[in-house]
């Protein structure tokens, strides 16, 4: 999977993910909520690593803020860290 470079927003220290839907680790199939200057991107999580990072899938994002972010589309893979993770879902 060629993953796209973003340059994602980090959660502040001693902040943890919210985990909703029964979630309660960030694992392969989890949708996750990412933001990359301020704008809110939905991933799902294809395949996790040791060193807490992530490679996934783009889902969505609010309205049309995608466009913001130059070649990020619904379906583009993105590699991303546990620290740029704000909500995760089962």
């Amino acid at each position: 999977m060629e993953t796209q470079e973003i340059s994602f927003d980090v959660r502040q220290q001693g902040q943890p993910i919210v985990f909703t839907n029964g979630a309660d680790t960030v694992s392969e199939g989890c949708l996750v909520q990412l933001e990359a200057d301020g704008v809110e991107i939905y991933a799902k999580v294809v395949k996790t690593y040791d060193d807490q990072t992530f490679e996934g899938e783009v889902t969505g994002s609010p309205g049309s803020d995608l466009k913001k972010l130059g070649d990020l589309r619904i379906g583009s893979p993105i590699r991303f860290q546990d620290r740029n993770i704000f909500q995760c879902a089962a």
